[in-house]
Parts: structure tokens; C-alpha cells; sequence
């Protein structure tokens, strides 16, 4: 499940969540930022409602803070809290103190400044990370104001992940700023599924260096799920096919063997075809992984074997491409592969899409009436 996100004007008490602010501003004691009903319990947490009266109104969790800039994250233990006369719920605990090495890294903060807030936990959070963008640090200036005009004239939103990615890469964000933290990131999905370049990209970005045990599970849970909801578009697409009369028959092998070197065999004419559906939610030429068992099936002169590349994929369709055969492809990997040292044996391949041949792109689109 994406990470829920939140953006938030930051008031002169909100900032008492920071000892310097408490002790300098003068601007009461609350001690704690505010996490507007409308948006933290109305929108993203419903269940809190219910669920507080069992946990006594507080929330044990894992703060991540980044920002104000490029200022590396800092991890506390907090809570999210709902007094008897509350209005709303607070991010609360104790101060949060300047940390050692960055004895003013807080004291920036001005009210008018932003957070985004990124919420991770399916019924209520367990993970939160609290990004701060100040209108007067230089690296926050564009995306303070690309926020300030989303925000508009209201104090918390929700804020969609596309809508954030979307602006980031309008605004052309470096990608040293933490925000890209908080959006859905291919590559620390396909890092978490085994994709070497994936993690190299992360490591030169900072991303893997603070990667908490929460944020890795999601992300193999996204891989999974992408996974799978590939399989999926690709079985609606050969069901139009097979209703079309196109091809004669299909069967989805992966849907009973989780272990099979490739997910569909196809019946064209009078062949049987091999295919492997290679699935994400990025562009097209996004590497994929092929595991040796999946290398060692390409190379077999049994049947021809092909991958399809599905990208741009949502629940809603995706765009699509077919290789052609790949048998001699395959044998050459494995040829490659034979030349490593004795007792050395990959467990895979990573692969640029654009190394092997593809035919044409074509839609794959679900109509309404089809979705589950």
C-alpha cells in the first residue's frame, strides 16, 4: 500500500514541537503539532474513531524527520496523541531538539512554513515521516512554492503521490532533496525485488543509507502487488483475444505454479507459446529481473519464449510491447554466465529493455464493467 500523504501549513504553535521554538517564540505550550480532523482521521484514518478507545487515545510510532533542505533524516520514537478535549490529534511525545552536528538545523522553521507528512500503516499509522520544506532555506524555495499552490487557501490537505511526483518532476527537484522520499519510488520497489541498478540509483541518491525495516517490507509488498496486477492485464488482454478468436487457447501457468520459469502459455495456430510478463508502473525502458530459472527455460528449444513488457501499469490498464523469440538471446546469457569462475553460479540477469527486440506498443485497457 503507497504511503498516505499529508500537506500542512505549519502555525507559530505547531513549531512548539521544537525546543527552540517553545523557548524563543513565545507562542504558547502546546508542545505538539496539530493533525487536522478533516484530513488525518476524516480522510486517511476512519478506523481512529474506534480504534482510540482501545490504545487509550495515543499511538506509539516511528518518526522519521528530513529536511528543512537536504538535512539527513533524524529518527525518534513519538506519539500521535487525542486529549479528552482535543479537536484534533497531535504529533506529540517530547521536544524535538536540534540535533548534534546541526545545532540550529530547526531553528529556521518560520510559521507559514510547510510539512508533509507521510503516514505508513493500513487502519492507523505505525510509521510517519515529517518532511519540512522552509521558504527560507535555497533548496526549499521552488517546492515551498509548488506545496503553496496546492495548498491554497486551506491549513491540511491530503496530497495525492501523484500529484507530488508530478510536481517534483515539473519543478525539476533535485534528486538529493528528501521529498523524494515520500514518493512512490520504482526503484526502491524494483531494489527490493533483487534489480541491482535499482539499488545503485538509490545508494547515489542517499535513499538506501536510512531505509527503515517498514519502508523495505512495503516495498516488497508494491513489488508483489505490480507483479501480480501485471499477470492480471495480461490475462484480460488474452481473454479479449480469445474472444476475438485471435489465438485458441490460453492458460495462466503462474496462477497454479508460483514457481514456474515463465506465467502464460499461449495457443497460436498450432503452437504453443511461452510468456513472461515483466511488469511496472514506470516507462517502458525500467530494467527488469530474469532469474536463472526463467534464463535456462528462454534458452530451451521447446516452444518460443517471449516477454512481455507492461509499464505504465495501473489498475485501470497499462501500455504494453512483445518480444519477439528469445531462444537465442537466452543461450547466449547462459553462455556469458558459463564463463564465471568454478563454484560461482548468478541467480540472475538484469535486463534493459531495450536491448532485445520488441514489437509495437499496444493498449491494454479494462473496461468498467470488467473490474473486480
Amino acid at each position: 500500500m503507497l504511503t498516505k500523504l499529508a500537506l500542512k501549513r505549519l502555525t507559530a504553535s505547531d513549531l512548539t514541537f521544537f525546543e527552540w521554538h517553545f523557548k524563543n517564540r513565545q507562542a504558547g505550550n502546546q508542545k505538539a503539532i496539530n493533525l487536522n480532523a478533516n484530513v488525518f482521521t476524516d480522510q486517511l484514518y476512519p478506523a481512529l474513531s474506534a480504534l482510540r478507545r482501545d490504545r487509550n487515545n495515543q499511538l506509539g510510532i516511528d518518526l522519521w524527520i528530513t529536511g528543512p533542505g537536504t538535512a539527513p533524516p533524524l529518527n525518534l520514537q513519538r506519539k500521535i496523541v487525542k486529549g479528552t478535549s482535543y479537536k484534533n490529534w497531535r504529533l506529540d511525545g517530547e521536544f524535538v531538539h536540534n540535533p548534534e552536528g546541526a545545532p540550529k538545523r530547526f531553528n529556521v522553521l518560520e510559521p507559514g512554513d510547510l510539512a508533509v507528512f507521510g503516514f505508513d500503516g493500513d487502519l492507523e499509522p505505525d510509521t510517519v515521516t515529517l518532511l519540512l520544506v522552509a521558504q527560507g532555506v535555497q533548496e526549499d524555495t521552488a517546492l515551498f512554492h509548488g506545496l503553496h499552490g496546492l495548498l491554497k487557501d486551506d491549513s491540511m490537505i491530503v496530497l495525492e503521490n501523484d500529484s507530488l511526483r508530478g510536481l517534483c518532476v515539473s519543478l525539476t527537484i533535485s534528486q538529493d532533496h528528501p521529498v523524494w522520499q515520500l514518493v512512490s519510488d520504482d526503484d526502491l520497489v524494483e531494489a527490493a525485488s533483487g534489480q541491482a541498478p535499482a539499488l545503485e540509483r538509490l545508494l547515489k541518491r542517499g535513499r538506501a543509507a536510512y531505509l527503515s525495516p517498514q519502508a523495505l517490507r512495503k516495498a516488497k509488498r508494491a513489488a508483489e502487488e505490480i507483479g501480480q496486477l501485471g499477470e492480471e492485464l495480461f490475462d484480460y488482454y488474452l481473454r479479449t483475444r480469445l474472444s476475438a478468436q485471435e489465438i485458441s487457447d490460453y492458460t495462466w501457468v503462474s496462477a497454479v505454479n508460483a514457481v514456474a520459469p515463465y506465467d502464460f502459455r499461449v495457443l497460436a495456430g498450432n503452437s504453443w507459446e511461452k510468456f513472461e510478463v515483466k511488469t511496472t508502473s514506470g516507462s517502458f525502458n525500467r530494467e527488469y529481473y530474469l532469474p536463472l530459472s526463467e534464463l535456462r527455460e528462454m534458452a530451451r528449444k521447446e516452444g518460443a519464449y517471449r516477454i512481455v513488457r507492461i509499464y505504465d501499469a495501473s489498475p485501470d490498464g497499462a501500455k504494453a510491447r512483445l518480444s519477439h523469440e528469445l531462444h537465442a538471446y537466452g543461450r547466449s546469457i547462459i553462455a556469458a554466465l558459463a564463463g564465471l569462475p568454478e563454484g560461482v553460479t548468478p541467480n540472475g540477469v538484469t535486463i534493459v529493455p531495450d536491448a532485445l527486440m520488441f514489437g509495437d506498443e499496444f493498449a491494454i485497457s479494462v473496461a468498467p464493467d470488467d473490474e473486480e
